[in-house]
Order: structure tokens, then C-alpha cells, then sequence
């Protein structure tokens, strides 16, 4: 696995590789925490997801890419 995390309190999230997330997932990596708009494989080795963040207070849309086989926590929060 490449990332280990812990939510909150109450123990360690579920972890799971990000080619298995679906949209509207909620997840955490890097201690911040995020929803998932949309997911796409390109190729074999890299999975680009579209992402729902707040900053200062303002919700904002962001894109990231990992690696296939990285994994992220599955939260348990719905919203920001």
C-alpha cells in the first residue's frame, strides 16, 4: 500500500486503491478531505480524479492524478 492515514479519532479509514472509486465517494489523502466528482483510468498506470474540496471556507474543484494501485482513505463524511 502507499499511504497509510487514520480518520480522526475513532480508528484507521478503510483504505482503498483509487481506480476503485466512483463518484461521489468521500475520501481523505493528506489529511485533507475530499469528494470524488469523477474518475478516469488513462493507460495502465495512472487514474486522474476530479475532486470537490473546501479552502478558506470556498468549495473548490480541483484534478489530481496518482499512480494505479495508490491508495486513499474511504471517509465516512458526506459533506465538507
Amino acid at each position: 500500500m502507499n499511504r497509510v492515514e487514520s480518520e480522526g479519532s475513532d480508528g484507521d479509514a478503510e483504505l482503498v486503491p483509487v481506480e476503485a472509486l466512483h463518484s461521489g465517494d468521500p475520501i481523505t489523502d493528506g489529511g485533507q478531505r475530499y469528494i470524488v466528482l469523477e474518475s478516469k483510468t488513462v493507460g495502465d498506470s495512472c487514474v486522474v480524479l476530479e475532486l470537490e474540496s473546501r479552502v478558506d471556507h470556498q468549495l473548490q474543484v480541483i484534478e489530481k492524478s496518482f499512480p494505479t494501485g495508490y491508495h486513499v482513505g474511504k471517509a465516512h463524511h458526506r459533506y465538507l
